[in-house]
């Protein structure tokens, strides 16, 4: 809708006053062009969630309680702190993904940082859930979806 208000009023301005309409249009370039260059670099200094590697897999000594198998390690590769991490825990079997399962971690991580968690499994979160896996037989990954840094 913007965009149409504002062509009716670069052509109104034309209509009136050719010279008047290509200042109107020189000066919406220049802003858009100065706007566009703003965020376009704002955008490079932001961390994403490329800067954050999740692994995960079934560690008993890490993890020695049964009902939390899985050892997740979260390193922050950034040069700001992790706030907030949101991941899918993933495991495959034979190039299957057989669990997935979404978890948050507010876990504060520092530049350059390693934070390890155990989680449990959620029999919800199998795709079959008639078959009783193995989770020493997984692969078992982790793929961040959302991050949160400081002063972001």
């Amino acid at each position: 809708m913007g965009w149409l208000i504002g062509g009716a009023i670069i052509l109104v301005t034309f209509l009136f006053s050719p010279r008047a309409g290509s200042v109107v249009v020189a000066l919406l370039a220049v802003a858009w062009v100065g706007l566009w260059l703003a965020t376009d670099r704002k955008s490079e200094q932001e961390p994403s969630h490329q800067s954050v590697s999740i692994s995960a897999n079934f560690d008993p000594q890490l993890c020695p309680n049964p009902d939390m198998p899985i050892s997740v390690a979260i390193t922050n590769h950034a040069d700001r702190a992790l706030q907030t991490v949101s991941f899918s825990l993933i495991a495959r079997q034979r190039n299957s993904v057989v669990y997935r399962a979404s978890h948050t971690s507010d876990e504060v991580v520092a530049p350059g940082d390693t934070f390890s968690i155990c989680y449990g499994l959620n029999p919800l979160s199998f795709a079959i859930r008639t078959v009783r896996y193995d989770p020493r037989e997984l692969d078992w990954a982790g793929e961040p979806s959302l991050t949160r840094f400081a002063g972001s």
